[in-house]
């Protein structure tokens, strides 16, 4: 190979390199949308059979916590004090339900304002927390079940806010937003 070949394929080696350096080679686009949807929720306790009580982040919807264990955050409001209770799947049978661990963390930030998870947020791990009513909830899903086989991350998130409650029914109007993307 003369010089002038040689030249020419270095340079295309770079050219080649930084272009797919600059496309993010190693970022996978997102690929599943982004459920964006509302409805209502029993609280856990005391609930009609097959009513939703349960948030499924990967699938977006609202469903019945079973003993299947594919929710990952249940709904029940406190009988003493009426409070909100979000309680991710391992706080509910922490012996049973090993399938992934779910995160919860309260924002400051309106509904509406979330658009990532806001830097140094900590979220506390399988603890249910009492959630206000109109206040934003960030969920944290890792679930190997989902993602194991994902290159971006092990992690799915969500965004929850409660907007009114039937305490006499104990239902709850909830809105909410699940990426299902891992990573």
């Amino acid at each position: 190979i003369d010089q002038k070949s040689r030249l020419a394929t270095i340079v295309l080696g770079v050219a080649i390199v930084t272009g797919v350096a600059c496309g993010d080679f190693t970022g996978v686009p997102a690929s599943l949308p982004t459920v964006s949807d509302t409805g209502t929720v029993f609280a856990l306790n005391g609930a009609p059979l097959g009513a939703p009580t349960a948030l499924h982040v990967y699938s977006g919807t609202l469903i019945p916590a079973t003993a299947d264990f594919v929710f990952d955050v249940a709904f029940d409001l406190d009988t003493t004090a009426g409070e909100i209770v979000v309680l991710p799947q391992r706080a509910i049978a922490s012996a049973l339900a090993t399938t992934h661990a779910v995160g919860l963390a309260i924002v400051a930030d309106t509904f509406e304002a979330v658009g990532s998870v806001p830097s140094g947020i900590s979220f506390r791990q399988d603890t249910a927390m009492v959630l206000t009513r109109g206040k934003t909830m960030l969920i944290q899903v890792t679930d190997p079940n989902v993602c194991g086989l994902s290159l971006t991350g092990s992690t799915m998130y969500a965004k929850l806010a409660v907007t009114s409650i039937d305490r006499p029914n104990r239902t709850m109007f909830v809105k909410y937003v699940s990426d299902p993307n891992c990573g």
